[in-house]
């Protein structure tokens, strides 16, 4: 017999597309086979090129090229084709194993073409004896190691996967030992979105506590009647997966007087019975939402009005038409001697302007009679919009109080006629926090309007920008600044409420406000100065190379607080579902201008992490009081920021946002493949807790699965631990050693053990959840009861437009 002649007794069985190939390549060689290996390989090792050029991995290159050599063997008939497959396998291996260890999710994408392919490889090429004749034989007795083999390896992935995940939630933490004594009586109720002033989003209750939660179960659920909302404005209509859009449940319910309030996107405020979930009454105050791109309400503020003859216990809003409404908590009804007929206007002083361009979006702050309110302006539209300025209404009367304006700081009141409140300024969204024993009201601020470019900011308010500001109740005036981002030109606005602590010290308690930021850091600063109780150090910072752009040479880092992001970027943090878009991600990441914090937006497109939304986002920090443990969730997600120079008759660009006015339009989104999938390794969201005694890490945890996760915002349906975003939501701790958030994209509420971070009862709610929950006793049957709202946002690229649902958990 030939030597070439493999056939011994059967004949060569040919490939489903040899059946349809010309007769010339009708020879029994697997041409499906050919053309994934080569295909593959030639994508491989022409992006990889690329990237190796640009100074990255040269794996792809070499694993690229061996997919190649494959190929070619086959065509050739060779034995050797599995030998170079086997080393193509061998080497992925070893280089992901070099790369990020036996992290399951970082391994995915590295290795899951490669095993994949292999039981195809090996089954195919064994099956039909592409060898000599002298090794048949032995190919033969290699046919199950060869299949069972490459099967093993896949299964070898899933395992890592999932053991990488499982570990995630159950691997070896610390314990903090016995709850100490808390003094004081717990509190049942939950007067405040945040708790109290405070904003420490903890109950002194214990009904519910680490070993029970397990028994958990629905008490009953209150489901609003659904509210359309108008579409978007042309100026906001969708750009793909950008993170602020559609309809947002953001609400946190309050608890006052034996009832729940609560109010659904389009200020609906609704009376619910807290037991029972009975609606008791509701007030549609009928606002109107043109040009609102993403109507939502975080909350409502309660307040006793002990001067009043009528509405003694009264609700108060913003609306998105710019009305402060006060409603009575009894019934629900206008309080007639608050404004005109219970509304007053916050429309008066801002100028004309187009509809849309600015509304609350959060609570008034309530301190000392005084309702403070600031408003959101619409992200990266124009210059010149809307003043950012911050008001105090008087709660009983609604007539204005004071008006603090950064751009006539000693003005204190309304302009006068054909006059307004300074345009362009930072403003102030998110929630506020207070103290009402120092008379003070603390705003965090974002920057001035557009975000991602700032050459034209007038310098008189630079100050102000993405600070914390301290107001004094009574007169309006400043206290106090502290500036957590200087010359902001990453839109790292403050957007989560200060957390007001006496800090145990050795001295004694010392009356501390904690702020969490977008950039990730933590500052601890004496709330009646605002000087730094952590450690502050300016650190130079990457400067920009956008002609007419400034950027400042250093930024603040709080260096003895741990921050909440962890480690910065690196190439072999890029990610994907297959090589394929790892690879391009990587190519991504060469080209992108990136040079850790602070990297400015560049026309050459630059990588921003962590990204606009977070860090922390408005969900903010929670305070264990009896632990002195603080809880931030937060998020990890890069933003890619691109400018484009602005030119007379230039067409629309995809994805960009106007910011007219300014020489550039800008990209601003996250950073995502193809396919929308993140180009950043897991997790995207994460609970870390922090020993306010020492500044350490007790532990960190992913939060949220990959459930709801997958390509082109498809479900996954993984139940494995991925730390999934947007976690913009807030958490609440109980003296019960438990904590409570949603926040995650897989629509889950769980219940968090203190003491080690380990998930001890989950809940999957009906849609969406990026609202705090909230914890109180209920009045009629004595029960701790946990209370969320679910509705809107499902995940980064899903939106709903459902209505609301607030559901109540308690013990059997």
């Amino acid at each position: 017999m030939p030597a070439d002649d493999n056939t011994r007794s059967e004949p060569l069985r040919p490939s489903f597309w040899g059946r349809f190939a010309p007769s010339f390549l009708k020879s029994g060689v697997h041409w499906d086979l050919v053309v994934v290996l080569f295909g593959c390989g030639a994508v491989l090792a022409l992006d990889g090129a690329w990237l190796a050029v640009m100074g990255g991995s040269p794996y792809y290159v070499v694993g690229g090229a061996l997919l190649i050599a494959s190929a070619v063997q086959l065509i050739r008939r060779r034995l050797a084709a599995i030998d170079l497959y086997a080393i193509y396998f061998v080497l992925t291996w070893v280089w992901a194993l070099l790369e990020v260890g036996f992290d399951g999710w970082a391994l995915l994408p590295r290795v899951n073409l490669a095993c994949l392919l292999a039981p195809y490889v090996l089954l195919r090429v064994a099956r039909d004896r592409h060898a000599p004749d002298a090794l048949s034989e032995r190919l033969d007795k290699a046919r199950p190691f060869y299949f069972w083999g490459g099967l093993g390896w896949c299964g070898v992935v899933a395992l890592v996967v999932a053991g990488s995940a499982w570990m995630a939630n159950h691997g070896s933490t610390p314990t903090l030992g016995a709850r100490p004594a808390l003094a004081g009586a717990a509190d049942g109720e939950w007067r405040q979105v945040g708790q109290s002033l405070a904003g420490q989003k903890f109950s002194g209750l214990d009904q519910i506590n680490r070993d029970n939660v397990k028994n958990l179960r629905l008490a009953w659920e209150y489901v609003s009647p659904h509210e359309s909302t108008q579409p978007p404005s042309p100026g906001q209509a969708d750009s793909g997966p950008a993170v602020h859009a559609g309809r947002r449940d953001e609400a946190s319910p309050i608890y006052a007087d034996g009832k729940l309030f609560v109010c659904n996107p389009i200020n609906v405020v609704t009376a619910i019975d807290p037991g029972t979930g009975r609606e008791i009454w509701r007030n549609d105050p009928n606002v109107d939402t043109t040009g609102v791109a993403g109507p939502l309400c975080r909350g409502v503020a309660y307040y006793e009005d002990k001067a009043a003859s009528i509405c003694p216990k009264r609700i108060i809003l913003g609306t998105l038409d710019l009305r402060l409404l006060a409603m009575d908590a009894e019934t629900g009804k206008p309080c007639s001697d608050f404004g005109d007929n219970g509304a007053a206007s916050l429309r008066a002083g801002l100028g004309e302007f187009e509809t849309g361009l600015i509304y609350p979006t959060s609570p008034p702050t309530i301190v000392n009679g005084i309702a403070v309110i600031g408003a959101m302006v619409r992200d990266n539209d124009r210059t010149g919009e809307p003043s950012g300025v911050i008001r105090g209404f008087d709660a009983h009367t609604g007539k204005l109080a004071w008006a603090w304006d950064m751009g006539r700081p000693n003005a204190g009141g309304e302009p006068g006629p054909g006059d307004r409140y300074t345009p362009g300024t930072p403003n102030a969204w998110t929630i506020f926090a207070g103290d009402e024993a120092l008379g003070l009201v603390y705003v965090p601020t974002g920057n001035g309007t557009p975000d991602y470019v700032a050459g034209h900011r007038d310098p008189a308010w630079e100050p102000y920008s993405s600070a914390v500001i301290a107001i004094d109740v009574k007169t309006g005036k400043e206290r106090w600044t502290f500036q957590t981002t200087h010359h902001d030109l990453w839109d790292y606005d403050v957007g989560s409420q200060p957390v007001l602590y006496d800090l145990p010290t050795p001295e004694g308690p010392v009356p501390a406000l904690i702020q969490g930021t977008k950039a990730g850091q933590i500052f601890i600063l004496d709330r009646r100065t605002g000087k730094p109780l952590s450690k502050v150090v300016e650190k130079p910072v990457p400067q920009t190379d956008v002609p007419g752009e400034w950027t400042a040479k250093t930024q603040p880092y709080s260096v003895d607080v741990p921050d909440v992001v962890g480690e910065r970027m690196r190439e072999r943090d890029m990610w994907g579902i297959s090589p394929f878009d790892q690879l391009f991600c990587r190519l991504q990441f060469k080209r992108l201008r990136y040079e850790g914090d602070y990297t400015p937006p560049s026309l050459r497109g630059s990588l921003v992490f962590p990204g606009q939304t977070g860090g922390s986002d408005w969900g903010g920090l929670t305070i264990d009081r009896a632990r002195n443990l603080l809880i931030a969730p937060s998020v990890r997600m890069a933003t890619r920021a691109k400018l484009y120079e602005r030119r007379p008759g230039m067409g629309p660009i995809k994805h960009t946002e106007p910011q007219t006015g300014t020489p550039y339009l800008v990209d601003a989104n996250a950073f995502l493949t193809v396919l929308y999938v993140p180009c950043q390794a897991p997790p995207y969201g994460m609970l870390t807790a922090i020993d306010l005694s020492t500044r350490k890490i007790v532990w960190r945890k992913p939060l949220g699965t990959a459930e709801e996760l997958g390509p082109r915002g498809m479900k996954s349906y993984l139940p494995f631990t991925i730390g999934s975003a947007p976690l913009v939501g807030g958490a609440i701790a109980t003296a019960g050693d438990v904590i409570f958030i949603g926040a995650a994209s897989d629509r889950k509420l769980r219940a968090i053990d203190t003491q080690t971070g380990r998930v001890l009862w989950s809940t999957t709610l009906p849609e969406g959840s990026q609202a705090t929950p909230i914890t109180y006793l209920s009045p009629t049957t004595g029960k701790q009861m946990v209370a969320i709202v679910s509705g809107g946002r499902t995940s980064l690229l899903r939106q709903n437009n459902v209505p609301m649902h607030v559901m109540a958990f308690a013990l059997p």
